[in-house]
């Protein structure tokens, strides 16, 4: 095994093996915000350290250059602890083992944290590099990123002059990130009635299960289905060849993920269990024949079960079946900029009954603000047109595309001049502390960018050397241009 010193660019890989050996899990990394503020304070840079452990550090510009407009940089200081059921490590309190053969660097049993130490030790290795040629640098180091970018939200940036800036929080060499959704989660519910079961009912259980699931912003365009929906167009199927009436529904459980799994309990009368069953069999067998490819291994299971509760009414049960069918869900508007990009969605990511409403939430997404506004109000509408009311919560700005970006044009050209390729420019649909900043920053220029990480947040992240080197001097050369 290779030593962690011997690998280039040393400086960095040292930053980095010492940002390691101090506990930053998120919401523990007040040691970690504590030793960014001991290297400003060693290089006699001027800093600000708030409640939430966000810091920012200030560093002059280099000879001839302490006039220039300042630049931001910006990472987030807090990882993902995972780790191997075999590891008997307390990330909390103990450093992670860093190990490399020399073209990957990872860690025993852990995860390594280069998603965004990395970031971290580029921001504080361009602090103690005196060779490097610079602009005025407005070094941002965030808190608690991967826990709801807490740090990002909190940080005060009337402090900042800068209008560019770099973010470090990409795991792809060689791809521009220049936009991202912003989003808000909206919880609807729908008021149901209720009677008492009839003595001639027979009650059933119908599962969907083995769907794939998924990011709800980066996956909502890869043809994965929504169990929820699935569900919704199964029942309205059945409803059309035989009445029943619906007891609990309930499927997914995170805002932010494609449902994998949707189930329903229902009353049956007896005189129409035979036809009831033949109209299970006959969707199931069309939908497994219809997705065979793309949900390979969908299942719709039907079992008979006992049933207690009561059951919603004629009127509510007809509701629930338009409302679940026709309401809005997945990709509402492609980017009319970047081709095969999706601009607005919005994921039925929870569905759940309960005594005396239906609740149906949703993690609304679009990399532009007009497009989050639109399908606000067409889902408010929607909703309240049936009776029911809509409650919107976590709402955060898109970083939207700049038709005209200097800071964009310069990395772009920068990096065909270092590697000899120009660089992939694209958009994720999902939220980044860009957006965030975004809403603080008045006519902020972003772009994000970072070096190849496998498998982040996992035992199993790797980090690519040479990629670390490349990304490390595309920063310098792209610092020098300004």
């Amino acid at each position: 095994m290779d030593n962690i010193n011997s690998l280039n660019p040393s400086n960095v890989f040292e930053t980095f093996t010492k940002i390691s050996s101090i506990p930053h899990g998120s919401g523990n990394t007040k040691a970690i915000s504590d030793f960014c503020v001991d290297i400003a304070i060693k290089n006699n840079c001027k800093f600000i350290q708030d409640e939430a452990n966000n810091v920012i550090i200030f560093a002059e510009g280099t000879k001839g250059h302490e006039k220039s407009e300042p630049i931001i940089i910006q990472g987030h200081i807090d990882m993902v602890c995972d780790k191997t059921d075999d590891c008997c490590k307390n990330m909390e309190s103990e450093s992670i083992e860093l190990c490399t053969d020399g073209e990957y660097i990872w860690a025993d049993k852990t995860t390594l944290g280069g998603d965004d130490g990395i970031a971290v030790a580029y921001m504080l290795t361009l602090l103690e590099d005196k060779s490097v040629s610079h602009p005025p640098l407005e070094l941002i180091f965030t808190s608690d990123e991967e826990i709801g970018m807490i740090g990002a939200n909190f940080l005060d940036t009337s402090c900042l002059k800068g209008k560019k800036l770099i973010n470090i929080d990409s795991e792809t060499e060689g791809v521009l990130t220049v936009s991202c959704a912003g989003g808000v989660r909206a919880v609807c519910r729908l008021p149901i009635s209720r009677r008492k079961n009839s003595a001639h009912s027979i009650g059933y259980e119908i599962i969907i299960s083995g769907l794939k699931g998924g990011h709800s912003g980066i996956e909502i365009n890869s043809g994965r289905i929504n169990a929820n929906k699935l569900l919704a167009r199964m029942l309205n199927y059945i409803y059309q060849e035989v009445s029943f009436k619906i007891c609990s529904i309930k499927g997914g459980k995170k805002y932010n993920a494609i449902p994998n799994e949707s189930a329903a309990k229902l009353y049956v009368n007896s005189e129409n269990e035979t036809k009831f069953i033949k109209a299970v069999n006959h969707f199931r067998n069309a939908v497994k024949t219809e997705r065979s490819s793309g949900e390979p291994n969908i299942d719709i299971c039907l079992k008979k079960c006992e049933i207690t509760e009561s059951h919603m009414d004629t009127h509510t049960t007809q509701k629930l079946l338009f409302t679940l069918l026709q309401i809005p869900d997945g990709v509402q508007s492609m980017s009319p900029d970047i081709p095969n990009m999706v601009q607005t969605s919005l994921n039925m990511g929870i569905l759940q009954s309960f005594n005396d409403c239906i609740s149906m939430s949703f993690l609304l997404r679009s990399n532009a603000a007009v497009g989050k506004q639109t399908i606000i109000q067409k889902l408010k509408s929607f909703v309240e047109y049936l009776g029911g009311n809509i409650e919107f919560m976590s709402d955060y700005p898109a970083w939207e595309y700049r038709a005209k970006s200097n800071l964009r044009d310069t990395m772009i050209s920068t990096y065909t001049e270092l590697f000899g390729e120009a660089p992939v420019v694209t958009a994720i649909h999902a939220g980044l502390e860009c957006g965030i900043l975004a809403g603080k920053i008045k006519n902020m220029d972003a772009v994000s960018f970072g070096p190849n990480i496998l498998h982040a947040h996992t035992p199993k992240e790797r980090m690519e050397v040479a990629s670390v080197e490349r990304c490390w001097e595309l920063l310098k050369k792209v610092l020098e241009q300004f």
